[in-house]
């Protein structure tokens, strides 16, 4: 879902949208330890990864003058790459990746903060629990869309802001064949079930469209 250094994955918001019946029920955060990862055949000119790796590695690349190039994923990368040897290409991945695949872990620990971490969301099928099924501390994410008209991001807003309820996340994702409109993804904290179930039915009320996604452990 998103990296403390990277990031916003936006492709899991849209998925989330996109994708109907699901529910999120967890929430995992996950220490990064990015490893150069090829063979020592010559000096590495060129590393390939996931753009999310890059992101989090953009400094240490650039002070060893590494190029970037973006691949779909981490270990596909180091797959890829021990499949296709290149003298000068390496990965950036897991140490794990490097075990898997037979190659070597050339540097450990290139992330640019080691307190890099990646969020993640667990979703299955199912209808998603709302914010008075819970039990504090929780957290329920959601996406809505406003009225396209003055005020309206500010009206909705003022649902959590007026009771109390903490965002944590606010990202705004561009609709599809209507230019510069959007969709607004929040994540809230539920500290009293039922003051936060009072702000969503607010905002269900007055914003255009509403898609809860889920409420969950904090």
């Amino acid at each position: 879902m998103e990296n403390t250094l990277g990031g916003i994955v936006q492709e899991v918001n849209d998925l989330l949208w996109e994708r109907s019946g699901l529910r999120v029920i967890a929430e995992y955060a996950h220490p990064v330890r990015h490893c150069l990862i090829g063979r020592r055949d010559g000096p590495i000119k060129r590393a390939i990864s996931h753009p999310q790796a890059l992101a989090q590695t953009r400094r240490w690349l650039e002070r060893h003058q590494i190029e970037a190039q973006p691949f779909f994923d981490t270990a596909g990368a180091v797959r890829h790459l021990a499949a296709h040897p290149e003298v000068g290409l390496a990965a950036i991945a897991g140490a794990r990746s490097a075990e898997i695949y037979g190659l070597e872990v050339l540097e450990r620990g290139i992330q640019d903060d080691d307190s890099n971490q990646t969020r993640f969301l667990v979703v299955e099928l199912g209808v998603p629990l709302r914010p008075k099924e819970s039990r504090p501390p929780s957290k329920f994410s959601l996406c809505f869309v406003a009225a396209h008209e003055p005020g309206s991001l500010a009206s909705a807003l003022r649902c959590f802001a007026d009771r109390g309820v903490n965002l944590t996340r606010l990202e705004s994702r561009p609709i599809p064949e209507r230019p510069f409109e959007y969709r607004f993804f929040v994540d809230a904290q539920v500290s009293q079930p039922a003051t936060a179930e009072a702000a969503l039915l607010d905002l269900e009320s007055k914003a255009k469209e509403v898609r809860l996604f889920g409420t969950y452990p904090r």
